[in-house]
């Protein structure tokens, strides 16, 4: 008998860790259920896209910052939300960077940003439903809380 295969839709990311004087910046958006998330700056990439090149792009749209000299930190991959309508393979970047700019963000759905102290980013997140929603799962957040412990890993298999 032969194994089923499956083919997961693919969804790469970039994001980029913005720090100044021992804060880093985070995006406030708007859940469906009306919530408030807090989330890195940077998001999906399009297809035929470099991470380097979606984490430029997604931080300008989301933030109005330029960003510059990308410094790789981290690969998140593998499985994502199995069982949920949005099961994918994730392969998701984390980049630090140079910038420039004023704070003034383009995209609709960002309703606020935020810069905040190191040791109250975690305090930040919430887990939890729905689950669908990738934001919300913990393993997301284990690569930033390794960034922001000064104790990063350059690859975080799911």
């Amino acid at each position: 008998m032969s194994h089923l295969s499956r083919t997961l839709p693919i969804k790469r990311a970039a994001h980029v860790y913005l720090v100044r004087e021992g804060q880093l910046l985070l995006v406030e958006e708007r859940m469906d259920d009306g919530s408030i998330f807090y989330g890195l700056p940077g998001g999906k990439a399009n297809a035929g896209e470099t991470l380097g090149d979606a984490a430029v792009r997604q931080v300008l749209h989301e933030t109005g910052l330029n960003v510059t000299d990308l410094a790789f930190v981290s690969l998140l991959e593998g499985e994502l939300l199995t069982g949920t309508r949005n099961e994918c393979y994730a392969t998701f970047a984390r980049f630090t960077a140079d910038f420039s700019g004023e704070l003034s963000p383009t995209d609709p759905e960002v309703v606020g940003l935020k810069w905040v102290p190191f040791e109250q980013v975690e305090a930040l997140v919430r887990y939890g439903p729905p689950p669908e929603v990738e934001e919300r799962n913990p393993l997301i957040w284990v690569p930033t809380r390794d960034f922001l412990r000064g104790q990063p890993r350059a690859y975080y298999p799911i």
